[in-house]
């Protein structure tokens, strides 16, 4: 796997082409995880919210990809339907040499715009560090990956690293548009790279049915400069806002399973397992992803308003 690796990172090393590719991690259970992507998100739970989680894709491949990522946000300021909200994110990716770590705080502002919707404007600011270590490797043809120069690991320090969110809710459904790395920093490391700005709009809805049980749809575009737009949807069922069940997909990935499971009224725990059917499907047709939630006071609380389609 490090051999693939370095041969798809051999144009951006050579400063043949930009690497416009997608730059963050990316998340199966994007509508529980919205705060990493979205953060307009902050404040929406009435107490403080944290969620911790492990995604790693492309099982059967050495070193495929594998993200760490953990965040916590809380509302303040209530007057009224208006609040304040704060949070921060953190998140690690690796891909065979190439790997990135980065920390964001975020603010968001929610204002009452009628008498059901509330709106919220978000945005945060942090940092990235990009990773880069082709000491490990050994390619008799390719040279300059084997002159001692070279060899080793290489760091690049990213900031600032800007995020923006809009994010437009009543009590059944929400409309979402984030855009992650807003300032296109150059990633010195990689020749002639920089970042991309990452744009997604995501919608969901809760659809009350009989026996306790609630249909949640949702879906989410997301597009990255000079590439295609990627669609990721879900269908759930939710029971009695204990147990939810349901399936989704990814344009020109797969498919997605996933379980979510309220344990008390503090713990979330939720499961995603990915069914590659792109090419490669033929040595890593699996993905996993594992969140832990843990809210600092029992769901219920008035001091926000709730979006069951979100929640």
């Amino acid at each position: 796997m490090r051999y693939i690796i370095a041969i798809l990172l051999m144009p951006a090393l050579l400063g043949i082409q930009d690497l416009t590719a997608q730059q963050m991690p990316l998340y199966s259970h994007y509508i529980l995880n919205y705060f990493q992507i979205n953060p307009a998100i902050a404040g929406s739970s009435p107490c403080l919210d944290m969620k911790i989680g492990y995604r790693r894709q492309w099982m059967g491949i050495e070193d495929g990809p594998r993200t760490a990522f953990g965040n916590i946000h809380g509302s303040f300021g209530h007057n009224k339907q208006n609040f304040h909200g704060l949070g921060g994110q953190v998140y690690s990716d690796n891909t065979g040499l190439l790997g990135y770590t980065g920390m964001n705080l975020a603010y968001a502002y929610h204002m009452k715009v009628s008498r059901e919707y509330m709106l919220s404007v978000g945005a945060g600011v942090g940092f990235m560090q990009y990773r880069l270590d082709v000491g490990g490797v050994v390619l008799p043809d390719v040279q300059f990956l084997n002159d001692p120069a070279f060899a080793g690991r290489s760091n690049d320090f990213i900031f600032p690293q800007i995020q923006f969110g809009l994010w437009l809710y009543k009590k059944d459904r929400f409309y979402g548009f984030s855009i992650q790395n807003v300032v296109e920093n150059k990633i010195d490391i990689l020749a002639n790279s920089k970042l991309s700005r990452h744009y997604a709009f995501a919608a969901g809805k809760a659809i009350g049915m009989d026996g306790g049980f609630t249909f949640k749809p949702s879906a989410m575009l997301q597009y990255v400069g000079r590439s295609k737009v990627s669609l990721d949807g879900t269908a759930m069922i939710d029971y009695n806002n204990k147990v939810e069940l349901g399936m989704g997909f990814r344009s020109e990935s797969g498919l997605v399973g996933l379980l979510r499971l309220d344990l008390f009224n503090y713990v979330t725990v939720a499961y995603a397992y990915d069914f590659a059917l792109s090419r490669i499907r033929f040595d890593g047709r699996n993905t996993h992803e594992v969140i832990l939630g843990i809210h600092a006071c029992a769901k219920g609380d008035s001091r926000a308003v709730p979006c069951a389609a979100y929640d």
